[in-house]
């Protein structure tokens, strides 16, 4: 089965309504007559069939997505990347917003004292909103990361695993 995104994820592959009755050892009413679909499979093993049509306005493949749809992923919080970057292991996140109480401010190592002087003598906190990271799983290594315009319309972001 191929994986697919919508708002949630599924493993599916395109059957036949009558194949979709053999595979699933059951009778299948629908309100749509159709025969093509999928055989979907949710988390949890749970298996049904759903009319191509129906299928397709909600669903697309994880891989082959064009920019918007590996946004939509990055929203929701899974990693992407892309089959054409040139570096091995990138992979790219949407970190979760945050906002750190003010006393844990003075004991970030990840701030130069500088800064913290600059945030507890402003506004006093620090809220991260959405923010991406581009991490390279063989080196360890997160850099904040931004689209490039070869990027945005590239047809290859897939899903990480």
């Amino acid at each position: 089965m191929k994986q697919y995104i919508g708002t949630k994820t599924i493993m599916a592959e395109p059957m036949t309504h009558a194949d979709a009755e053999k595979a699933l050892g059951r009778v299948i009413i629908s309100a749509i007559l159709e025969e093509d679909g999928y055989l979907v499979e949710y988390k949890g093993g749970y298996r049904s069939w759903s009319p191509k049509s129906e299928f397709e306005k909600v669903y697309s493949p994880v891989d082959g997505m064009d920019f918007s749809q590996a946004l939509h992923a990055l929203k929701v919080f899974k990693p992407i990347r892309r089959k054409g970057w040139n570096g091995k292991g990138l992979i790219v996140f949407r970190q979760i917003p945050q906002a750190p109480p003010v006393e844990i401010i003075p004991n970030m190592t990840s701030l130069p004292k500088s800064a913290k002087h600059v945030i507890l003598s402003t506004a006093g906190h620090i809220d991260y909103t959405s923010q991406c990271i581009i991490y390279n799983t063989l080196t360890g290594r997160a850099d904040s990361w931004v689209p490039s315009v070869s990027d945005l319309f590239a047809e290859d972001w897939e899903i990480v695993q």
